[in-house]
């Protein structure tokens, strides 16, 4: 520790010395105002002491100085002065003074207010490294998330881009979202569909996604059936997360002509708008993926069919959990409405983003909890 006195009276740039070197503290003393903007820069105390006046000028504009000069680094200054004026203390604590002590003072007062200063300083001091530490780790992590962003972004381009056939939205409850939404069209016609929906939110909900999203595109590649491709998928995420982690999702396959096969584990039920604006549902009726292993998973299908003009949505749970500025979660009923409402749009990118806006606007300026993602499949357009 460093502390720099200014003093033009010698016995008291003496007693704080003697005082400060008890404590271990090294000493710098000036007695003029040039020489203190000098030593202040040179020594870089961290630790003020001066007096209000002395030689070449004022000691309150001195303080300014310092407090202008030590940026962000905190630096305690101590007024020792005889002048004991109300309003010349105001000055000085304006000034950005962190305590006065007046002329003449004992030697006990000083220790005694130089160590609460010394134990103020080691506290920011810890506190400041402690933030570079916290500041260093932050900018770790950023570039780790925008690596994997990298990575996420690009194995997903595979997969379709909204158009009149497919529309997805996505809304993250943080910087990752735990949610996958892969579509892709087979080389034979038919088109696979994959919507998934890990435990939690963020990046740690997205550690299965890659796995997952390079057995969907190796199953679209090699034509694989759905039986053996949500099998597969179980495995990997069975084998790789931990026991409080899990997959609800749907595998789908849709023929060109409408024929639906599909999956469904943990998920709310997907749901048909039909085209004359009739609901119909599509169970999600077995375990989510990574909860059972290979001899216990149930590879059963379900069918239906995506008649012309009908839509297929299929949503996470976020959705339905969506609460508004009232703690009212959105439920299944308001869903099925807006659904209703939204998909008799003859476009269904408009439909999408209708359905878009009617959640954004329940949430309204309430936290968002949970990944919220909205799959539209519609097997040609509305006439």
């Amino acid at each position: 520790m460093k502390l720099l006195c200014i003093d033009s009276e010698p016995v008291y740039q003496e007693i704080v010395a003697l005082c400060a070197e008890k404590l271990d503290i090294q000493v710098k003393a000036v007695s003029t105002y040039i020489d203190a903007l000098s030593a202040f820069k040179d020594y870089e105390p961290d630790i003020v002491t001066l007096d209000v006046v002395m030689k070449g000028g004022s000691g309150i504009e001195l303080a300014k100085q310092f407090k202008v000069m030590s940026g962000a680094r905190f630096v305690p200054i101590v007024f020792l002065s005889s002048n004991v004026a109300d309003s010349v203390m105001d000055k000085c604590f304006q000034s950005g003074a962190d305590d006065f002590i007046p002329k003449p003072f004992n030697e006990l007062l000083f220790n005694t207010r130089l160590k609460t200063h010394l134990n103020h300083l080691q506290l920011m001091q810890e506190m400041y490294e402690q933030n570079k530490k916290l500041t260093y780790f932050q900018t770790v992590i950023q570039r780790e998330h925008e690596m994997a962003h990298h990575v996420f972004n690009h194995i997903q381009n595979r997969s379709e881009k909204d158009s009149e056939s497919v529309a997805i939205t996505r809304l993250s409850a943080a910087s990752f979202n735990g949610d996958l939404a892969l579509i892709k069209t087979r080389s034979d016609g038919t088109r696979l569909v994959f919507v998934g929906d890990f435990t939690g939110h963020g990046l740690p909900a997205s550690i299965g996604a890659l796995p997952v999203m390079q057995a969907f595109f190796e199953a679209v590649d090699d034509l694989a059936n759905i039986c053996y491709l949500s099998a597969h998928i179980n495995k990997i995420l069975y084998s790789i997360l931990p026991d409080y982690m899990f997959c609800a999702g749907y595998l789908m396959l849709i023929s060109d002509r409408g024929r639906i096969l599909y999956w469904g584990g943990g998920m709310p039920n997907a749901l048909i708008r039909r085209k004359n604006g009739q609901m119909d549902s599509l169970p999600s009726m077995h375990m989510p993926l990574g909860v059972l292993s290979a001899k216990e998973f149930d590879v059963d299908l379900e069918e239906s069919v995506l008649h012309d003009g009908d839509t297929l949505v299929v949503l996470s749970d976020g959705v339905l959990e969506l609460k508004n500025s009232e703690g009212l979660m959105l439920g299944d009923t308001n869903m099925r409405a807006i659904i209703e409402r939204s998909y008799e749009e003859k476009s269904l990118l408009v439909a999408q983003r209708k359905a878009e806006k009617e959640l954004i606007d329940y949430l309204g300026e309430s936290t968002q909890l949970d990944d919220i993602t909205l799959v539209a499949i519609r097997n040609a357009h509305l006439s």
